[in-house]
C-alpha cells in the first residue's frame, strides 16, 4: 500500500517533493510481479496466446500447465458449427488421456509408446500424482488469431485507456486486461451477461456506468474503462497489492478478501486456496494477465501489424430526449454509422421503442458540417420525456391482430416492437411491448384482414393451462417441445404485475412472484426504496437472498405499479435479447435433481447456464421448492 503521512515526513523533502508532484502512486520497480510459483502458468498462457491458433486445441494437465500431452488440430472455434464438430474429439482425446493416466495411477508399467511418452512427462512421479492427473485432464483452444485480432482493434481505444489510468494514479499495464477478458470485442457477451471490453456483469457495471434499456455504457470502451479504473483502483486499496486486486477483477473483492484472510499473500492463495469457487480460471487469471502483456507489447512493435487507428468525433450533450430517426435525418447519416460512433445504444433506440435519453453525450463524425448541424437542431425533434413502456401479456384467445386494435397501433408496428414473424405468431403468457400509438409507424388497423395465431397449415394450438407457453401440435406428428420453446426467443413470459395493491394512509404494498436474476438491491431501485425497507418488510434476515417463484411483498410509496412494472418487463427483455443476439439454443438434454442440489448449483456448476434460461425450458417447475428426483430440461446452447 501507498505510505501513511507519519511515514512520509521521515522521508527527504527532494523525495516528498517529487511525491507532491507526481500524479500516480509509487507502487514500487515491479507492481506486477512474476512469482515462481506461477513462472509455468504464464508461459502457458503466452503460448496459447502467442502460439496456438483456434484451429488448436492444447491437452494438457490443469494443475502443472507445464505438462503437455498433445496439441491437436481442430475445426476452428471461431467458424459456425465448430463445437458440434470439436465436442466429440474432445471428449475422445480426454477419455484416451484420462486412461492412460489411470492405469499407470493402479502402478501399472507403461508398455506402449503414448503410455511411455506420458509417464516420462511426469519424472520419476508416483501413482498418487498419476490419479490426481487423471481427473485433470483439461483442454484449452488456442488464441493466437483470436489475440492478434484483439491488438489490431485495441489500436483505437489504447491510448486513450492508458490516459485514463494515468489520471487515476494507476499502472498503464492494466489497459491490456481487456485482451484476457475479451480480445477487445466490444460485442462481447458471456452467458452469464458480462458485456463489452471489460465484460462488466450487471452488478458490477451498475455501480459505475448507466445500464437499461436505452443505453449499455458497459459496450462503449471508453466509458467502461473509466468504470473499469475505479473498479481496480477500489480492488488494489481493498487488498493491498495488484496481484490480488486483478485476480478480484475475476474472482470478486469479497472472495479475494476471504482468500487473504486465509492465506495472507498472493503465493500461497495460488498455491493452497480451495475455498469457494476458487478454481481453474480464478486461479490463473494473474498468470494470463502478464502473458497478455507480454504478448501485445511484442506484437506491438512489429512493424508488419497494423493497429486501428483512434476515431476523433464530435461531442454533443443531449438538452432532451429525442428519437435516432431523427438525428439520421437531421445529420444525414446512415444506422451503421450511428452505431459505430455510439456503441453504449442499445437496439431499442434503433427500433424505435425508446428515445437516446436526456443528457446521453452523442458522438458524431467529426466534420465543419456536423459541427453547424449541431446548433440547427430543430426544437421540435427533442421530446420532455422518455417514451413510455406498455405492454400486455398473452392471453387465451388473443392474437396479434386483437391486441393491435384493442391498443389502436398498427400490427407492422406491433410485429416491429416485439420481433415477431410474418405470421406473427404469439404465446400465452408471452409479454408483448406496445407501440407509441402516436408513432409514425402506429396506423389504423383493420380486424378483418388480422390472422389470429397464424399458423403453418395443419398444425393447430392446444393450451396447457400449466404451462406458460402453449404446446403446438402437429396433426401427423408431435412436435418436441424444446422447439416450441425456441420460438420464444426474446420473449419475456410469465406475469410481471403487482398484486394485491392495498393502499393506507401512509403506505402502499404490492405483491409479486418472483423472477430469475432479481435481486432485492434490484428491485429497490426500481421502487425507489432501499433494499434495507425490502427486507424488512419481508422479515429477510440480513443475507437472505431471493428465490425464483417465490412471492415477496413490495413497497409502491415512490412509484406506481405500473412504472415498476415497466421497469420488470424493460429488464427482462434487455436479458434476454442480448443473450439470444449471442447465443442459439441447438438442443436440450435432461437432468435428474439430486439431493442438496440447489438452483444456481446447477446452473453455474454443472451446466454453465444463466438462471432465467434454466427457468424458461422449466416453466411448470416451481424454483423456490426445488425437489430430489425432480427432472429438468436442459437446454443445449451454442455461440452464434
Amino acid at each position: 500500500m501507498i505510505s501513511s503521512s507519519p511515514q512520509l515526513r521521515l522521508l527527504p523533502v527532494g523525495l516528498l517533493f517529487f511525491l507532491f508532484l507526481c500524479p500516480a502512486p509509487i507502487f514500487g520497480a515491479t507492481p506486477f510481479p512474476h512469482y515462481p510459483v506461477i513462472a509455468k502458468n504464464v508461459r502457458f498462457w503466452d503460448k496459447i496466446y502467442s502460439e496456438y491458433s483456434t484451429s488448436q486445441a492444447v491437452i494438457h494437465d490443469s494443475n502443472d500447465l507445464s505438462i503437455i500431452y498433445e496439441v491437436l488440430p481442430i475445426f476452428s472455434h471461431r467458424l459456425p458449427g465448430a463445437s458440434k464438430v470439436n465436442q466429440p474429439i474432445f471428449k475422445g482425446i480426454k477419455n484416451k488421456y484420462t486412461q492412460i493416466l489411470t492405469k499407470l495411477a493402479q502402478g501399472i508399467q507403461p508398455q506402449t509408446r503414448e503410455e511411455k511418452r506420458v509417464a516420462s512427462l511426469f519424472g520419476t512421479s508416483n501413482p498418487a500424482r498419476f490419479k490426481t492427473a487423471a481427473s485433470s485432464v483439461r483442454v484449452q483452444i488456442g488464441q493466437k488469431d483470436r489475440f492478434l485480432d484483439g491488438v489490431i482493434q485495441s489500436g483505437a481505444y489504447m491510448d486513450e485507456i492508458k490516459s485514463i489510468f494515468s489520471r487515476q494514479g494507476l499502472p498503464l499495464d492494466l489497459a491490456y486486461l481487456p485482451h484476457v477478458e475479451s480480445s477487445f470485442n466490444i460485442n462481447a457477451y458471456s452467458k452469464f451477461g458480462a458485456s463489452g471490453i471489460w465484460q462488466f456483469t450487471r452488478s458490477t457495471g451498475e455501480q459505475f456506468l448507466n445500464i437499461d434499456y436505452a443505453v449499455d455504457e458497459r459496450q462503449d470502451p471508453i466509458l467502461a474503462s473509466h468504470a473499469a479504473a475505479t473498479f481496480l483502483k477500489n480492488n488494489y486499496k481493498l487488498l493491498g497489492n495488484w496481484p490480488l486486486a486483478i485476480t478480484a477483477y475475476n474472482y470478486g473483492p469479497a472472495g479475494m478478501l476471504r482468500a487473504q484472510k486465509a492465506h495472507s499473500g498472493y503465493e500461497k492463495i495460488f498455491s493452497d486456496y480451495e475455498q469457494g469457487y476458487f478454481k481453474f480460471a480464478s486461479r490463473n487469471f494473474y498468470s494470463e494477465f502478464l502473458a497478455a502483456v507480454q504478448v501485445a507489447k511484442r506484437l506491438e512493435k512489429d512493424p508488419a501489424i497494423q493497429r486501428k487507428a483512434p476515431r476523433s468525433s464530435l461531442k454533443y450533450t443531449l438538452p432532451a430526449y429525442i428519437s435516432a430517426q431523427d438525428i439520421l435525418s437531421h445529420f444525414n447519416i446512415s444506422e451503421q454509422t450511428l452505431k459505430q460512433f455510439n456503441p453504449a445504444l442499445r437496439r431499442s433506440v434503433f427500433q424505435g421503442n425508446k428515445y437516446i435519453p436526456k443528457g446521453y453525450t452523442l458522438h458524431l463524425p467529426y466534420t465543419s458540417r456536423h459541427k453547424s448541424l449541431i446548433a440547427k437542431i430543430p426544437p421540435h425533434i427533442y421530446h420532455g420525456k422518455q417514451k413510455p413502456t406498455n405492454f400486455h401479456r398473452v392471453k387465451a384467445g388473443d392474437s396479434a391482430g386483437k391486441i393491435a386494435q384493442k391498443y389502436k397501433v398498427s400490427l407492422k408496428s406491433l410485429r416491429h416492437a416485439n420481433n415477431l414473424d410474418k405470421n406473427a405468431a404469439i404465446f400465452v403468457g408471452q409479454n408483448l411491448r406496445i407501440p407509441d400509438s402516436s408513432s409514425k409507424s402506429s396506423q389504423a388497423i383493420r380486424p378483418q384482414k388480422q390472422k389470429t395465431f397464424n399458423q403453418p397449415a395443419k398444425t393447430r394450438i392446444a393450451v396447457d393451462a400449466s404451462r406458460t407457453l402453449p404446446l403446438l401440435a402437429d396433426e401427423k406428428k408431435q412436435k418436441p417441445q424444446w422447439l416450441n420453446i425456441q420460438r420464444a426467443r426474446s420473449v419475456v413470459l410469465g406475469s410481471l404485475g403487482v398484486r394485491n395493491i392495498l393502499r393506507t394512509n401512509a403506505t402502499t404494498l404490492g405483491t409479486i412472484t418472483v423472477f430469475p436474476e432479481e435481486s432485492l438491491k434490484l428491485l429497490a431501485d426500481w421502487l425507489q426504496v432501499s433494499a434495507t425497507e425490502l427486507r424488512n418488510l419481508n422479515n429477510f434476515s440480513h443475507n437472505r437472498e431471493l428465490h425464483p417463484d417465490e412471492d415477496i411483498k413490495i413497497l409502491l410509496n415512490n412509484v406506481s405499479a405500473k412504472q415498476f412494472e415497466e421497469k420488470r418487463f424493460d429488464f427482462h427483455l434487455e436479458t434476454e435479447e442480448d443473450f439470444f443476439s449471442a447465443y442459439k439454443i441447438v438442443g436440450v438434454s435432461s437432468y435428474t435433481v439430486k439431493k442438496g442440489d440447489t438452483v444456481w448449483e446447477i446452473c453455474t456448476k454443472k451446466f454453465d447456464l444463466p438462471l432465467w434460461l434454466l427457468k424458461k425450458y422449466n416453466a411448470n417447475l416451481d424454483f423456490s421448492s426445488l425437489q430430489s428426483s425432480q427432472r429438468l430440461t436442459i437446454p443445449i446452447v451454442k455461440a452464434i
